[in-house]
């Protein structure tokens, strides 16, 4: 069994906004693993799939458990 994340990190959503830009896409990831915890937390195995969406609503990756 495998748990399998991807998430592509190169759009506006991991951009700097006047801070470290490392410090941008640290929260932005941070924020999209909490919510995947989220999502994951009680789903059966076979069901555990989705599309990883940036806070602005763009698809950026997904996560699925095999």
């Amino acid at each position: 069994m495998s748990f399998i994340l991807v998430i592509e990190t190169d759009n506006d959503a991991f951009q700097s906004d006047g801070h470290d830009s490392h410090i941008a896409m640290t929260d932005e990831v941070a924020r999209i693993l909490t919510t995947a915890t989220k999502q994951l937390a009680g789903t059966p195995v076979g069901e555990a799939a989705t599309i990883i969406h940036d806070i602005n609503g763009n698809a950026v990756g997904s996560w699925h458990l095999d």
